[in-house]
């Protein structure tokens, strides 16, 4: 059974229990926490501080993306680089790259430029998905990249 029908089944059977939580790291956890011990914290800043997502919105997230995809020319056997910060985003784009039948290449969110080119490079990627934060990467090494890849940017 492919996993993305491993999705599919839970958004069915599961579809408003929460799958996916993402804590904001900018809030500073003074002792080491259970993930249980979340919803008792109050908020000490103005940022949120959690998000979630339930398997029904995480499966929608994932056919949006694959449409998208789809709609941008994506097809079996593309190969599509994420170039993404750990996010709550992150499961739903690699569910929808293999909704498409496309073949999903992670890429280190550490990389310099010169890394990401050079992976591009070496696993023939044909499209890229990134953040906002790496548009400065991207930048530059935009035109040596552009002739093989089409960059798609999210967020």
């Amino acid at each position: 059974m492919p996993i993305t029908e491993l999705l599919e089944n839970n958004a069915k059977k599961y579809g408003n229990n929460v799958c996916l939580v993402e804590v904001n790291p900018q809030v500073q956890e003074t002792r080491r926490m259970l993930w249980k011990d979340y919803e008792l914290i109050q908020p000490t800043s103005s940022f949120w501080y959690r998000r979630e997502i339930t398997w029904h919105v995480f499966n929608e997230k994932a056919n949006r993306f694959a449409q998208l995809l789809i709609s941008r020319g994506v097809k079996k056997g593309d190969k599509v680089g994420i170039l993404l910060m750990n996010c709550l985003e992150w499961l739903p784009i690699y569910f929808g790259i293999l909704k498409t039948g496309a073949l999903a290449v992670p890429l280190n969110f550490r990389y310099s430029a010169e890394e990401i080119q050079y992976c591009l490079n070496l696993a023939e990627i044909d499209v890229l998905v990134f953040g906002p934060e790496f548009i400065g990467r991207i930048e530059s090494i935009a035109e040596v990249i552009s002739k093989k890849s089409y960059p798609i940017l999210y967020r």
